[in-house]
């Protein structure tokens, strides 16, 4: 009865201390955007009375436009020089270019020696403009778990662009961020609903690596990328039975054999025009390992997903290819899915949620051995 106690007591104490290093990751509020970069001018505006300051001068604008130019290193507005960076604030939405955005609006000089426009934001309203852009509006379980995967997915890389000034971009390199102008009210629903809440693994934040549709399967990522660490339980490869049907689940692709030559070239490689195109090699996933280019007085062997994104991503949708054939002067490539398979598949998940499946339960399936966690904002 003693050693009963005992033992529950240490499980009590082990539940405890699982939950509350949960509760103790903390992360900065405020992220930096990179929303437009080297560019040589751009327009701002707002509705309401805003701010311009840099380190030699401070200005109140009345509501309305200006125009921000470069010129040796130095920003130019109505013809006076301003020193970069300079820092925009507003009661009311900043438009950039006629897109608005909440938070502040940061203007630097880039590496080119040109203007970097950067977004400073808290997290929850940058997930506003992120929602809208990388999931299709439907379930709310669905864009709960978009919710949660993508907060998860900015506060783990949020580095990734610390040495151009910012945070994160607002591209797919990260994710895309469309600002306040992409806003509906679902996805707002859903990252209020679900406020702060990450995927945990081992104690810390989880890569949620996420994608359109898998095809089936989902992959190992090192079949996809140089992955220098053991993959993590919850990223391996695994079938997915929710997306087999699903958008973009099949699809065919003609490109001429130059198109693929002058991309290859290009991308560094000197080749001749090409004789053929085969695949090699199936992953347990059943995505292709290597693409073998033969060419006038050569072969070229290449990653397949580096093949992939050389020659056109958006038409080669994924590795998971099934045949490639020469048809005249073009290649017919015949696959399934899109995008890199890695992660959670967002055409299945949007499948689980319209059977009835919680947004934890979809996580669970994508990630399983993850737990649901809450972080703190540092102010």
């Amino acid at each position: 009865m003693k050693f009963m106690k005992i033992f529950i007591y240490i499980i009590g104490l082990i539940f405890f201390i699982c939950i509350n290093s949960f509760a103790q990751l903390s992360v900065k509020n405020i992220i930096k955007v990179g929303i437009l970069l080297n560019v040589k001018e751009v327009s701002i505006a707002s509705d309401e009375q805003y701010i311009l300051e840099s380190n030699n001068r401070k200005k109140y604008l009345s509501a309305g436009k200006i125009n921000i130019s470069i010129s040796e290193k130095k920003a130019i507005i109505h013809n006076q020089v301003y020193i970069l960076p300079i820092k925009i604030t507003s009661q009311s939405f900043i438009a950039v270019n006629k897109r608005f955005y909440r938070g502040n609006i940061l203007v630097d000089l880039s590496s080119n020696n040109k203007l970097n426009i950067i977004n400073e934001i808290s997290v929850e309203d940058y997930l506003k403009g992120v929602l809208p852009k990388e999931s299709d509006v439907g379930e709310i379980e669905a864009l709960k778990t978009q919710a949660v995967i993508s907060r998860s997915y900015v506060l783990k890389n949020l580095s990734r662009h610390s040495k151009e000034g910012f945070s994160v971009c607002s591209t797919e390199h990260c994710q895309v961020y469309g600002g306040a102008s992409a806003e509906s009210k679902a996805c707002n629903e859903a990252i209020v609903e679900t406020e702060g809440e990450v995927v945990i693994y081992n104690g810390k934040i989880a890569q949620t690596l996420f994608h359109a549709n898998c095809g089936g399967f989902t992959e190992d990522p090192k079949y996809v990328w140089a992955w220098k660490s053991e993959t993590p339980e919850y990223l391996k490869g695994r079938k997915d039975k929710y997306c087999k049907k699903g958008s973009h689940s099949d699809w065919t692709t003609t490109l001429s054999e130059k198109a693929i030559r002058e991309k290859l070239i290009k991308a560094g490689y000197e080749i001749g025009e090409i004789k053929s195109i085969k695949a090699s090699g199936t992953t347990k996933s059943k995505g292709k390992e290597k693409i073998i280019v033969k060419y006038k007085k050569g072969t070229l062997s290449l990653n397949s997903y580096k093949f992939r994104t050389i020659v056109d991503p958006w038409l080669i949708k994924s590795t998971m290819i099934d045949s490639i054939k020469k048809k005249n002067n073009s290649f017919v490539f015949v696959g399934k899915g899109w995008g890199h398979r890695v992660g959670l598949c967002q055409w299945g998940a949007k499948v689980m949620a319209d059977k009835g499946f919680s947004y934890k339960k979809i996580l669970k399936f994508y990630y399983p051995g993850t737990e649901i966690g809450k972080i703190k904002y540092e102010q």
